[in-house]
């Protein structure tokens, strides 16, 4: 398996950082992130997304349509059931949930599902290159506007 590159969404504290440290032990890497302090999630950093649900009271309303519609799969850390738990589980790139005493062997399993399922996300082999000639970055960009 691959490092994975691990988004952590939680607010700044000790449970995040406990969170990044684990991710690091395990031979990812791991970016935290407050939600309440950006607008959005980050488009493109990050295979994964980790949601910290421990302990918070505060709604996360407002990113659950991102958090639907984002393509990395979803681990998220709940020490109690929450309705964003139930939205959450359809989701077309995957979510995965890790409840009570965390331990090493769980976010093992559930870093290997989450390797698993990005490599079924990415194409099989790289795109082709169309014959002919194309538009320089920046004309491409113009023409797309």
């Amino acid at each position: 398996m691959s490092p994975l590159d691990v988004v952590v969404l939680g607010p700044d504290g000790h449970s995040r950082n406990n969170l990044e440290e684990t991710i690091r032990r395990l031979g990812h890497s791991a970016v935290g992130l407050d939600p309440a302090t950006v607008a959005g999630l980050p488009p493109t950093h990050g295979d994964v997304l980790m949601l910290d649900l421990r302990g918070e009271d505060r709604s996360w309303s407002d990113l659950t349509t991102e958090l639907l519609d984002d393509e990395r799969p979803l681990v998220i850390v709940a020490d109690q059931a929450r309705r964003m738990v139930q939205t959450l589980a359809g989701r077309p790139a995957g979510t995965l949930l890790l409840t009570g005493g965390e331990d090493d062997s769980g976010f093992r399993v559930a870093f290997t599902l989450c390797s698993a399922l990005c490599a079924s996300s990415r194409p099989a082999t790289p795109p082709r290159r169309s014959p002919g000639w194309s538009l320089p970055g920046a004309l491409r960009a113009a023409t797309a506007l």
